[in-house]
């Protein structure tokens, strides 16, 4: 019984001495592995969780909490899917790309006056962008809720109404393609009078459509876009890719 009661009394005594060595000389017991800090000045190669519910499409990296996205508005009557490329190059590099479905395809025409991605994403600094009329939807987007975005992306936008974010000095990055059979060149002019004076601005190879990968001939036809190669095709998203990417990047840096 004696034994018992020492045997006891040492366990007792070894629980008591591992307790205290835990509070009070700072030993862990969770070993839980800590969350990866991105670093968004360097290159980085994550790989890209895709996740779709009933109000977005997700493109995220894995395995890491992004402190910035990406809210894109898709181009009309494109799902997407056809953005793919877009999503998974900012998702590599860290950032979380976030496509509402509510107004899939007709971004400006399903316009909703609250973004849910805002609140849904709360740790998340976001800037906002599109294609289009998506686009359009953006620099609504960005003129209503400037407060909540750090930048703005647009990929031959086409605007609407009295929508503009001139005067509210948000950074803007505007690309638009030289084949570009859709918008005629008043819709480009107009487009441009609603953007900063002082933004980031590219013309490259390419059409309307190649935006997004819903580019086939007969799509084509149907928008009068501009002919481009696949070969054009493919490098016109690389280049989309490579100075969102980089626009976002300084924006980041200067503030």
């Amino acid at each position: 019984m004696k034994k018992i009661i020492v045997v006891l009394v040492l366990a007792v005594c070894v629980s008591t001495f591992i307790a205290v060595a835990y509070t009070e000389f700072g030993v862990k017991g969770d070993i839980t592995p800590q969350t990866e800090e991105i670093d968004y000045f360097s290159k980085n190669n994550f790989e890209c969780e895709l996740t779709e519910n009933r109000d977005f499409v997700t493109y995220a990296p894995k395995g890491v909490e992004a402190r910035y996205g990406l809210i894109f508005y898709v181009g009309t009557a494109i799902a997407p899917s056809y953005y793919d490329y877009l999503g998974k190059a900012l998702a590599k590099q860290g950032y979380l790309m976030v496509i509402p479905k509510g107004s899939n395809g007709f971004a400006y025409l399903m316009y909703t006056l609250e973004e849910k991605a805002f609140d849904t994403f709360d740790g998340v600094e976001f800037f906002v962008g599109g294609h289009s009329q998506g686009g359009g939807a953006a620099v609504r987007r960005a003129q209503e809720n400037s407060d909540k975005v750090k930048g703005v992306v647009l990929y031959a936008p086409l605007c609407y109404g009295s929508d503009s974010i001139v005067e509210s000095n948000l950074a803007t990055l505007l690309i638009e393609a030289k084949s570009d059979g859709v918008l005629t060149a008043d819709m480009k002019a107009d487009a441009k009078t609603r953007l900063p004076e002082y933004r980031t601005e590219y013309m490259i190879d390419g059409c309307h459509m190649s935006f997004s990968t819903m580019d086939d001939d007969l799509t084509l036809k149907m928008f009068n876009d501009g002919p481009s190669s696949a070969l054009v095709k493919e490098t016109q998203r690389e280049l989309t890719s490579e100075y969102t990417l980089e626009f976002m990047q300084q924006v980041i840096k200067r503030r």
